[in-house]
């Protein structure tokens, strides 16, 4: 058969997801184990989920290095051994600590699992918190923090996040140098008691797997309950943006001024959330957007801009971020504020519509693409208490979208005289 490579090919419209089985099950201590089967490949994916994410600090930092902490030695290991062990099988293991959650990831080879797991569960239950390699590790990430600490975009986005939640809030707070020199051995080891335990536990799994990786689970994580015998009680935090809507933090000798406006939003759970998913792709979202054909194709003030919904557990944020040359960041926020009006009072065209309904629905079966993508997408329905039918009701609002219902969103949630501004850096 010949091809004819004088017209596109015909654009496929994928109306229905076939998600893979979710299976749920529970070791013998009651840790939830949730996996999916999938991939032809044999290795697999673990992900160890504690809600131990810096919603539930007493001191800024303390989250994110007893996370830091569990690679750097345990009852049975040191630092060393594992990282050794871990390579000689090809396996990697790392912590991820964010807002609201802490996780341990694994991958391995199917065959390597039950060489793994007693490393990994030594890490996890055992942690020594020696105070060399905390004090070692304090001071790569305050040199780290120091050097981010000069760049405009990450000022932004450490002074944007208190404007929009509030200095005290999770969502809002911030390190200081200082945050750094008040950690010790003690807070990390009390909150690592308080908040890594097996009642405080979830495990996804993804990959191809069978009987025996649950086995393999119960085995080293199941046979008994460990540590914290009961849940961590979840503090109370109430979000409280900004009343002034104009921003501005001076900053010297830069080439390029950092900008940020934007809102509160909602979650993932509320039943509009895919209807502005929609409109804040639009208008800026991705690289065709409406931002990216003003503010970086007609007027040159930026390489790129991007606006979108950043979804927590608690709470939500919707942010337009970019770095602009410094003599026009006031011009390029102006040119944001008359999108923002556009989007809100002027009917999309259905060919514009359709080319980001063709550009979201294509981008979120790719991001769907492998057993880990999976594994991705089914703990975050679990993370956010989502229903199984999530994702397909995401594809459904995308290929339901009309110009009136973007009008809608835009309007009950993108009004510009709403959004919080920030510049830093020179107006």
């Amino acid at each position: 058969m010949t091809l004819n490579r004088t017209s596109a090919p015909k654009i496929q419209i994928i109306r229905e997801l076939n998600f893979p089985t979710i299976e749920k099950a529970s070791l013998s201590n009651g840790i939830p184990t949730i996996s999916i089967n999938v991939g032809n490949q044999e290795i697999v994916k673990i992900q160890l989920v504690f809600k131990a994410g810096m919603w539930y600090q007493s001191q800024v930092l303390q989250a994110f290095f007893t996370g830091q902490m569990l690679e750097e030695g345990s009852r049975n290991f040191t630092a060393s051994d594992l990282a050794e062990k871990l390579d000689l099988c090809g396996a990697h293991v790392h912590q991820k600590v964010n807002r609201d959650n802490a996780s341990i990831e694994i991958y391995t080879l199917s065959k390597h699992l039950e060489t793994v797991m007693p490393l990994v569960a030594d890490m996890v239950r055992f942690p020594t918190f020696g105070e060399a390699e905390l004090k070692q590790l304090v001071e790569q990430e305050k040199q780290a923090f120091n050097v981010r600490n000069q760049q405009v975009k990450h000022i932004a986005q450490r002074e944007y996040s208190a404007l929009l939640f509030g200095n005290q809030h999770p969502y809002g707070s911030s390190a200081t140098e200082e945050s750094y020199n008040l950690l010790n051995t003690s807070i990390l080891k009390e909150f690592h008691k308080t908040n890594y335990g097996s009642d405080n536990c979830r495990i996804f799994v993804s990959g191809k797997i069978d009987s025996s990786t649950q086995n393999l689970l119960d085995k080293f994580l199941g046979q008994e309950k460990w540590g914290n015998q009961s849940l961590p009680n979840l503090p109370e935090f109430s979000s409280q943006s900004s009343t002034n809507k104009l921003h501005y933090l001076p900053k010297e000798n830069v080439l390029q001024s950092a900008i940020r406006l934007g809102k509160r939003s909602i979650g993932k759970s509320n039943p509009d959330y895919f209807g502005l998913t929609v409109a804040s792709t639009l208008f800026g979202g991705y690289f065709g957007s409406r931002l990216m054909s003003n503010i970086r194709e007609d007027k040159g003030y930026t390489y790129g801009i991007y606006a979108g919904i950043y979804p927590h557990i608690h709470d939500s944020a919707f942010i337009i971020s970019s770095e602009v040359g410094a003599d026009v960041a006031q011009k390029a926020m102006d040119e944001i504020r008359y999108e923002l009006k556009r989007l809100r009072t002027e009917s999309v065209d259905l060919e514009e519509l359709s080319l980001v309904k063709n550009y979201m629905s294509g981008t979120f079966l790719r991001s769907l693409n492998g057993a880990f993508a999976l594994g991705e997408a089914v703990k975050t329905l679990y993370e956010f208490n989502l229903k199984e039918d999530y994702y397909q009701n995401y594809l459904n609002t995308i290929h339901e979208m009309t110009p009136e219902k973007v009008l809608y969103y835009a309007n009950k949630y993108l009004h510009e005289d709403q959004m919080i501004e920030l510049i830093v850096g020179k107006k």
